[in-house]
């Protein structure tokens, strides 16, 4: 890593008396600057470099100008060589974008416009059109990317509001309304802001609860910042999800989950991990195992694999979803009620349906 910065700290000095067209920089000039640069900012003690690391540079900085169609001159004046760029003022550090930059900065810019015109967004118009302008990108509207999104979907309304709360360590006062119209009056101290399958959740602090809750952005029905003194939180939450699948974090261990999966859909979940804990215990098998906490996201995605997927283990867990798939079994097929045994469902046959 030192020498990588002691590199680039000679590319700047070399990189200057090029461009300087004031004065003439030979060789020993140049292999003096550099030292001089070295001492100034590790110290007299400093060793230098050698004739042999300054070709290796003046050569590194040839390639990088001639990218760009300029040339570093050797030019003989009688008393010497001297260096300089065929260009005068011209900079390795200040190029301009390549072909492979412009391509990828103009996939972003369609990435950010996603945002352009929703609530609170503003800036992020603004930004759009400044970019557009300094790059010259205006009309290249064809994206060869596409993103998930849901047009219809409502909680990013709060979604610049939370933002500037959290930044600013603002408390808020939050009305969250259930899907079922109970509202509920909290007290949250913000901190992270995290989407899931479509939707963004706000993690924070219930003061009344004194607990970390995690409020989907479209079940907040007001939100207004209060004047109270912030609680700020010590945890990482770029790892506060490792654990679970989604956004849940539910009190418990973490269990480990064993899975047996169809000779079809095995190479899918071996190339996109339901978890990041997942490894494969059995190949031939098709059975991988992942240690998370169990929760309502875990069983969402499990049963959204249909007959492609077993729970082998924990017996918790499969009992779990066993108890999931028996209930969608009954409505669609009746069950006789004076079945026997407890771990089979009897169909009712045809002619003794009512």
């Amino acid at each position: 890593m030192a020498s990588n910065k002691h590199a680039q700290i000679r590319y700047k000095v070399l990189d200057d008396c090029f461009s300087n067209f004031r004065r003439k920089f030979y060789f020993n000039d140049l292999l003096e600057r550099c030292n001089e640069a070295l001492r100034e900012l590790y110290g007299e003690d400093h060793t230098g470099i050698k004739t042999r690391t300054l070709r290796s540079d003046i050569n590194y900085i040839r390639s990088r100008a001639s990218e760009a169609g300029v040339e570093v001159e050797s030019i003989d004046d009688g008393n010497g060589f001297y260096y300089r760029y065929s260009e005068q003022d011209f900079s390795i550090f200040k190029r301009g974008l390549g072909e492979d930059d412009l391509a990828q900065l103009k996939e972003t810019i369609l990435m950010l416009q996603r945002f352009k015109g929703m609530p609170n967004f503003n800036w992020m118009s603004e930004l759009v059109v400044k970019l557009e302008d300094k790059l010259d990108l205006r009309g290249f509207s064809k994206s060869v990317v596409g993103y998930d999104e849901i047009k219809s979907y409502t909680g990013l309304d709060w979604f610049q509001e939370l933002f500037d709360a959290i930044i600013n360590k603002s408390v808020l006062h939050i009305q969250y309304k259930t899907f079922t119209d109970i509202v509920y009056d909290w007290t949250i101290h913000p901190y992270y802001i995290k989407e899931y399958n479509n939707r963004w959740f706000l993690f924070g602090l219930n003061e009344e609860q004194s607990t970390i809750y995690n409020i989907p952005l479209d079940r907040i029905w007001e939100m207004e910042q209060i004047q109270k003194e912030y609680i700020p939180s010590d945890i990482d939450f770029e790892t506060y999800l490792d654990d679970v699948v989604g956004v849940s974090v539910y009190s418990g261990e973490k269990e480990n989950i064993r899975l047996k999966f169809s000779a079809h859909r095995f190479p899918y979940v071996t190339t996109k991990a339901i978890h990041q804990s997942q490894r494969i215990v059995d190949n031939d098998n098709h059975i991988v195992e992942i240690s998370v906490i169990p929760n309502n996201e875990l069983e969402a995605l499990i049963l959204s694999f249909g007959r492609d997927v077993e729970v082998l283990f924990p017996e918790s867990f499969r009992t779990r979803i066993q108890n999931v798939i028996r209930e969608s079994y009954e409505k669609y097929f009746p069950v006789q009620v004076d079945c026997t045994g407890d771990n089979y469902l009897c169909t009712v046959k045809q002619e003794d349906q009512p």
